[in-house]
């Protein structure tokens, strides 16, 4: 629960966000999606033209703006980049990963991706991404690393996850 709660927090500034705001300034966004940070690999040159366009910088990242992220994440249709961004408790991010985690929920969330929010489906997509990943055997050998690599895709935040999870554990023995 420590490692399931730790990582949910990290992914939502402590439940404060639960959709990828995607409003970023030119530092921030050069740190999370810059060369060698990201996929994407926004340059200086290139960043002040996104920053603080949530929409275009959607686009740049996950969508037609990065061809290869866009195929991964199942991204096909101008406007996916934003549509599809980071959403939930753990930023179920992506066309394909809305239909996959809908279609397991019995939920539309291609259709609806505001569904991945709604207070009485939240925790599905989130509790279903966990056991797909067979992240319980990784809690329980306190594999906190290969968590926060399944559930981000990367190490974004892995000081602040591990942080979260000192907080918790002794909570929750």
């Amino acid at each position: 629960m420590a490692h399931f709660l730790a990582q949910a927090m990290a992914e939502t500034g402590a439940f404060t966000v639960l959709r990828e705001n995607m409003s970023y300034s030119v530092p921030r966004m050069l740190e999370i999606f810059g060369v060698g940070h990201h996929s994407a690999k926004i340059t200086a040159t290139e960043a002040p033209n996104f920053a603080h366009k949530p929409q275009a910088l959607s686009e740049r990242v996950y969508g037609a703006g990065n061809p290869k992220k866009a195929k991964e994440l199942g991204n096909t249709e101008p406007g996916d980049g934003f549509r599809y961004r980071g959403n939930g408790v753990l930023q179920t991010t992506g066309r394909g990963a809305h239909r996959s985690m809908g279609q397991k929920c019995g939920l539309d969330f291609e259709g609806n991706p505001d569904l991945v929010t709604a207070p009485e489906h939240a925790l599905k997509p989130a509790l279903q991404e966990w056991s797909d990943g067979n992240l319980n055997h990784f809690a329980d050998v306190s594999d906190i690393r290969t968590i926060t690599l399944r559930i981000n895709g990367g190490l974004n935040g892995f000081d602040e996850r591990k942080a979260f999870f000192a907080r918790l554990k002794p909570l929750l023995t």
